[in-house]
């Protein structure tokens, strides 16, 4: 009995000395996918952690229904579906607020390794001149094949891309290093980096606030890495595609989202140079996509795209 206790003694002292991370999990009526990724989160072998879920106007319930089968969660709502950034900013502030270490935005339609915290979590604390890491990321159907190894990213047209998107993991992207950006599929951020360099932009919604973010916090002094070391795995679009229609799988308001925001983007990071050549590609991407989607009947897209084009471009 007295071994027993020592260890518990030894295991709760170990807990103390471990930043507080606040894991952030953003639901809109996603029940099953935010159920599973709950569940994953519970063979953590982290210990100092708090999962808050921010309910983000959901109107099947799932908010209520999963903190009460999840009592240990934090669970904040909003009244209407604030998107991406709203949602996860409604819990970096609650975090802030509680003097959280660091911060975790993850994605609900995500599982995890029980170890993928541990060494994200080491490095932040053992290099702070780092505001952010990420995992590896897997494709939860095909878990063999990568979704994201890092961030791509051509400056002269604000180009980004994921690194190695389903390509089979052969251990091509097993070397830690630098990145561009991190995906808020998985972000996990020390706070003194936030304050620094402020929350979520609620003008994105959803969609490039993650490049956005990134790119603001390295303007802040710090740099962002990829450790391969931790996994998780990303079921990859779950919360966005629905029902094939005429227009096909993924909705009409993405598109506007992604022009929008990927212009803004483009207006509040890139250099004189690099702001006159992105455009020009931006809009002439743009036209030959919406000239293919006519061709193909899907007018709702098209004018999803010219609306986002001139959002992106004149709104505030």
């Amino acid at each position: 009995m007295t071994q027993f206790r020592e260890n518990k003694e030894e295991v709760r002292m170990m807990a103390s000395r471990q930043p507080k991370v606040a894991i952030i999990i953003v639901n809109w009526n996603g029940y099953a996918l935010t159920k599973a990724c709950l569940d994953s989160l519970k063979d953590l072998h982290y210990t100092n952690f708090q999962t808050v879920l921010v309910d983000n106007g959901s109107v099947d319930g799932s908010g209520e229904k999963l903190k009460s089968e999840f009592p240990e969660i934090e669970l904040l709502s909003s009244i209407e579906n604030v998107g991406f950034t709203g949602g996860n900013n409604l819990g970096i502030q609650w975090a802030l607020d509680h003097l959280f270490d660091q911060v975790l935005l993850l994605n609900n339609d995500t599982l995890v390794e029980p170890d993928f915290l541990n060494p994200l979590v080491s490095f932040l604390e053992q290099n702070p001149d780092y505001g952010a890491v990420q995992p590896k990321i897997m494709l939860e159907a095909e878990r063999d094949k990568l979704w994201n190894a890092g961030g791509g990213y051509f400056r002269w047209l604000e180009m980004t891309w994921s690194i190695g998107i389903g390509q089979l993991d052969k251990g091509q992207f097993d070397q830690e290093k630098d990145t561009p950006w991190i995906t808020g599929c998985a972000f996990l951020v020390r706070s003194a980096a936030i304050r620094q360099a402020g929350m979520l932009d609620n003008r994105f919604f959803a969609y490039y606030e993650d490049v956005e973010w990134s790119f603001r916090i390295k303007k802040s002094g710090f740099r962002l890495r990829y450790l391969p070391q931790s996994k998780i795995y990303h079921v990859a679009g779950g919360s966005s595609k629905k029902t094939k229609t005429k227009e096909g799988i993924i909705p009409p308001i993405i598109h506007f989202y992604r022009t929008r925001n990927h212009l803004f983007l483009i207006r509040s990071h890139s250099s004189p140079i690099s702001f006159g050549l992105s455009l020009m590609y931006q809009t002439l991407r743009n036209a030959a996509f919406m000239v293919y989607l006519g061709l193909k009947g899907r007018f709702q897209k098209v004018n999803s795209i010219l609306k986002g084009h001139f959002a992106g471009l004149f709104s505030k």
